[in-house]
């Protein structure tokens, strides 16, 4: 495997897990050299905020040129071995586009872009490469303005290094501003769609001006990660008031709770205390901002903006607000999240946020449902089997019939291998195996949700595990190895110590740095600890939705008929006898019940729904 495969990044905190047995994380860490940025506020500003004073949008690929760090005389071999510019991206790009969910193109690029790519560079390639306008920029005429360095991107971070560089003096000095530091784009994030970087370059010039040497660079290190495509490069005024937002965060409670994010949420969680915001911004702007806040509104009246600070230019801050949202109604709920500046903030496209949450009939998840990315192993562990998944918080007692896993994309060379899911409860010292479902092997390369049922553990009855208020559980996928590993489905960044994992055996757990929730869920579906023998067509069940009789038809004339609710409760059985079987469902709660019908070994089983 080339890489641990983790995913989009949506927040990053500290977490509660320091006290538990958790092992060592896997992770590869990478220096950064991070500048600090003066604080400045700008007088006499020549220009109105926003104008463009220089633009390149590398039309002529001769106006820059290429150089590389010490002992870098080349990036690699093969067909990009640094910078070049293109005007269509690489048959390596476009072919992982879908497994790595990085958008189908560059957007924003018209014609020709810049970039360099060190997936295609391959292994134990490293990278140190410069990419300089060849000529001065005359910013004389704006003074001591606080400018800004624009342009568009298009990238996937691993732990790639993308700086910008800016001297003031033809190139004899450089300040650096890292574009997409780990700290605010963790590992295998991908850019969004015709994605915007707005860096302010202001301090560059400290007390001074600008000058008529100006110089530009781009800088990229790396060794055998992703890529970085920039285009429409520009410096422009900077806007007086301009907040961004780096990160966004959503978590439970730390102070009752585990301080996890939750994104599906089983509606026999009534217990479940809601999600608190924060968000990681900057003062992007040239002026100092009295009063920033954060603001969420969600569905169903949730109207909260946080307590406010003040923000001096190029500064740095955290923005957070306490009241918890508690989702009412089955159904997905969108959080709207903003800064709130005044005066009115010049630029809304990098300080708000929609996140998206389901109230859910069956399934309970740390994941948000959007795949950013895939897990098939880790690179201490190639070739050998993998458990790998989310710590959760049970908040009510809770009878689930087993769980679901997201299988990406497969290789073909993984269709026949085999998967299943475990969990562990957390027993004050370490995580304790507790059950396990039944075992299935991947059928076809295609991606596809799968539910298994309950099989095996001490606590396991009727393909049911019982669940207690305030027990800690690890759900983990699993698979057994092999040349070609079984991928798992990766979404949301999530929060350290949250993700966790058994590599070859079942000691020692491991955890994620910059981890993305693992694509693993419980259920309560009652359909899933059923028998999957029978796929006949042969089964009615009508009126669907019924209120008062239901009528159950097949071509079987013997053998018995179930009728069980949510919770697996047989609420009416029968014989068969003939071909047509009625129910009274008049007594029924409303909701939805399986049908079991059951010959020797043939089970079939439909769903109805009782509607009064």
């Amino acid at each position: 495997m080339k890489k641990i495969y983790l995913s989009f990044a949506l927040m990053v905190a500290a977490n509660s897990f320091s006290q538990k047995v958790i092992g060592n994380a896997q992770s590869f860490m990478a220096d950064r050299t991070f500048t600090t940025k003066a604080t400045k506020t700008p007088v006499g500003i020549e220009k109105a905020e926003g104008d463009t004073l220089w633009i390149d949008g590398f039309t002529n690929a001769s106006n820059w040129t290429q150089t590389f760090g010490t002992g870098h005389t080349s990036n690699a071999t093969g067909s990009n071995p640094g910078w070049v510019v293109v005007n269509s991206l690489p048959a390596n790009i476009t072919g992982q586009q879908v497994d790595y969910q990085w958008p189908a193109t560059f957007s924003a690029a018209t014609g020709n872009f810049a970039l360099i790519n060190s997936d295609d560079a391959g292994a134990n390639i490293q990278q140190d490469a410069y990419f300089q306008f060849a000529n001065n920029i005359d910013l004389s005429a704006a003074g001591n303005s606080a400018l800004y360095l624009c342009f568009n991107e298009y990238y996937r971070n691993y732990y790639d290094g993308t700086f910008v560089e800016v001297s003031i003096d033809g190139g004899a000095n450089w300040v650096a501003f890292e574009a997409n530091p780990e700290s605010v784009v963790p590992v295998n994030t991908n850019c969004t769609a015709g994605e915007l970087e707005t860096i302010n370059i202001t301090s560059v010039i400290g007390t001074g001006n600008w000058t008529n040497q100006v110089k530009i660079r781009f800088h990229y290190t790396g060794d055998y990660d992703w890529f970085w495509g920039v285009d429409n490069v520009r410096i422009v005024e900077a806007w007086d008031n301009d907040v961004q937002v780096y990160n966004w965060y959503a978590a439970t409670d730390i102070s009752t709770t585990q301080g996890l994010d939750y994104f599906v949420i089983d509606d026999s969680q009534s217990s479940f205390p809601g999600l608190t915001f924060g968000a990681l911004a900057n003062n992007n702007g040239g002026a100092v901002q009295a009063s920033v806040a954060l603001k969420a509104t969600a569905t169903g009246g949730y109207n909260q903006t946080g307590a406010s600070i003040s923000m001096n230019a190029s500064a740095t801050d955290s923005l957070s607000i306490t009241t918890p949202y508690i989702p009412t109604g089955l159904g997905t709920k969108t959080i709207d999240l903003t800064t709130v500046i005044t005066p009115t903030d010049a630029n809304l496209t990098n300080n708000t946020e929609s996140l998206s949450m389901l109230l859910s009939a069956n399934e309970y998840s740390r994941d948000n449902g959007v795949i950013t990315g895939a897990i098939s192993n880790v690179t201490s562990n190639t070739g050998n089997p993998l458990k790998i998944g989310n710590i959760m918080d049970i908040f009510n007692d809770w009878t689930t019939t087993g769980a679901r896993i997201y299988l990406p994309t497969q290789a073909t060379a993984a269709v026949g291998a085999e998967y299943w899911v475990e969990a562990y409860l957390y027993d004050g010292t370490s995580y304790a195996y507790l059950a396990e479902t039944e075992r299935k092997y991947v059928t076809s390369t295609a991606s596809t949700w799968s539910s298994l049922k309950w099989t095996d553990g001490s606590t396991i009855t009727n393909n049911q595990l019982g669940l207690t208020a305030g027990d800690d559980i690890l759900l983990l996928a699993c698979h057994t190895g092999g040349t070609t590993s079984i991928r798992f489905g990766m979404a949301q960044n999530t929060y350290e110590g949250s993700v966790l994992g058994y590599a070859n055996l079942d000691v020692d757990p491991f955890s994620l740095s910059s981890p993305g929730a693992i694509m693993v869920r419980f259920t309560d579906d009652a359909s899933v600890g059923l028998s999957e023998n029978a796929t006949s067509t042969s089964l009615s069940v009508y009126p669907n939705p019924s209120s008062d009789v239901v009528t159950i038809e097949s071509n079987m004339t013997e053998g018995s008929i179930e009728i069980i609710d949510l919770t697996g409760k047989v609420v009416a059985n029968q014989t068969v006898n003939g071909v047509t079987t009625a129910f009274n469902t008049a007594a029924l709660t409303n909701g939805m019940y399986t049908v079991i019908l059951t010959n020797g070994s043939t089970v079939e089983t439909r769903k109805f729904i009782v509607q009064h």
